[in-house]
């Protein structure tokens, strides 16, 4: 069976609807919007030029797919509901170039919500039926896009707090670190949403996120980076006895730069307070370690209760290794050490932390975050509310406005077409017939792409937002 056969790329009750719609229909068109009610107040659009050269560049109807979709949907749903007609014109008259126009805002772009994001229309009268069969398709455009918009919002919540507390920003780009590789639902979706995290943050662990600026968006940069680090398989090597010399074992061996070590293997208070006393090996070892220029210790407690673990490391190593205040008046580790607190986080949480640490005394610099399922696996197409709708269809020549409004206000779709303007600091969705300039811009034609963006570019759009206060 093909791997990736267009005409499969569907929902099934989809396959069904090119006999339903009304005589005469020549034109369907269709937006995508983040609807009222959102997490997030603007959604930064994310992904389509990778489902667009993965899945609709070039010629992508064949004669083979065109058969294997009719015996599938044949013995699926039943024979004769598949569109072979249909297909076949557009393999037969377009070489099998899909005959349709999606404009859609630059991604990188900060847009509010209950905003137009993309719009597709059929560009063959023929395949009127096309456009929403491609919606299962398009819309998973949500899922980069969602967290995108996830990553930027805790880059501004981090931006604001080193704000608050007199903090260093020099290590703004690495406060939120990527550890979802394992936790994805696949590697295309690590790749995904680890390329989509990397808009906003420059630390990642997964590695194939790294493949999608070149692959995608014309971009051979590396913009992931990572430091040496343990786990609890290279920790516990020596089991609680031997706790202390595998923790030296490790420092000794480490290569100059960042070392991130895992603390809670068995107590992370014994940890801390051995690695803060003068009289212990393992002061000295870090000392030693840290007396080369551009080293540094994060230490990573894994489990507990965030807020109240957090502050108990903070006021632990402070003991042994003392602090400074910033300009501010928050204390600052005087030694280049720091926490790092990678385990059950979403925004709210990373919230409550930072908001719990300014409460205590303590500046943001001090620690660094990592999210795994929470950027891979924690967020839904409800999060941002994503929605793609028809709102227009052209009949006999002649346009029909299209709109569902149901007793739930938030699902109102909106009708007509439109163009996506700016209306002083805000987007603004208007009628297509409206004054101003359109920022949704035609970037695919009758399989044809013809916007290519280059990844740098695309993060650039998302940093102005993310790094704003």
């Amino acid at each position: 069976m093909i791997e990736n056969n267009i005409c499969l790329l569907t929902d099934s009750y989809k396959v069904t609807h090119h006999y339903f719609y009304p005589k005469g229909t020549e034109k369907i068109y269709s937006y995508l919007e983040s609807r009222v009610g959102a997490e997030f107040n603007k959604t930064i659009f994310y992904g389509l030029q990778y489902i667009l050269k993965k899945h609709l560049e070039g010629p992508v109807v064949s004669q083979e797919k065109i058969d294997e979709a009719d015996r599938l949907i044949g013995l699926h749903i039943g024979e004769g509901i598949f569109n072979r007609q249909g297909w076949q014109h557009i393999l037969d008259e377009h070489e099998g170039y899909l005959p349709i126009e999606i404009k859609a805002v630059k991604e990188g772009t900060p847009v509010d919500v209950s905003n137009v994001l993309m719009t597709v229309e059929n560009t063959d009268k023929e395949s009127f039926w096309l456009v929403n069969y491609l919606e299962s398709l398009l819309l998973q455009v949500w899922y980069p896009s969602t967290v995108a918009t996830l990553s930027a919002e805790v880059r501004k919540l981090a931006n604001f707090y080193l704000e608050v507390t007199g903090s260093s920003k020099d290590n703004l780009d690495f406060m939120l670190h990527d550890f979802g590789y394992r936790g994805a639902t696949s590697t295309e979706s690590s790749m995904l949403a680890g390329s989509a995290h990397l808009l906003s943050f420059s630390g990642t662990d997964t590695i194939p996120a790294l493949t999608v600026p070149e692959n995608y968006y014309n971009d051979n940069d590396i913009y992931g980076f990572s430091v040496q680090a343990t786990e609890h398989s290279v920790m516990t090597s020596l089991g609680p006895d031997g706790e202390m010399d595998q923790i030296l074992n490790v420092i000794d061996n480490a290569r100059n730069g960042i070392l991130s070590m895992v603390i809670d293997s068995y107590n992370y208070r014994n940890f801390l307070t051995q690695a803060g006393s003068s009289k212990s090996k393992l002061n000295r070892a870090i000392n030693e370690f840290l007396a080369i220029e551009g080293n540094k210790v994060v230490f990573r407690p894994d489990s507990g209760e965030p807020v109240s673990t957090t502050i108990d490391c903070l006021n632990i190593l402070e003991e042994g290794f003392g602090s400074r205040l910033t300009d501010n008046g928050y204390r600052v580790f005087d030694s280049n050490i720091g926490l790092l607190w990678g385990d059950g986080l979403d925004y709210q949480k990373i919230r409550d932390i930072l908001f719990a640490m300014k409460s205590n005394g303590w500046a943001a610099e001090n620690i660094i975050f990592g999210m795994g399922g929470g950027i891979h696996s924690g967020v839904n197409r409800d999060t941002q509310r994503n929605a793609f709708k028809c709102s227009a269809q052209l009949r006999d020549g002649k346009w029909h406005d299209i709109f569902k409004n149901p007793l739930d206000s938030s699902k109102k779709s909106k009708t007509g077409r439109f163009k996506l303007i700016r209306e002083n600091s805000s987007f603004k969705t208007v009628p297509i017939d409206s004054d101003g300039e359109d920022y949704i811009q035609t970037v695919f034609k009758n399989g044809e792409l013809l916007v290519e963006e280059k990844f740098g570019d695309i993060k650039s759009r998302a940093l102005m937002y993310s790094n704003f206060l």
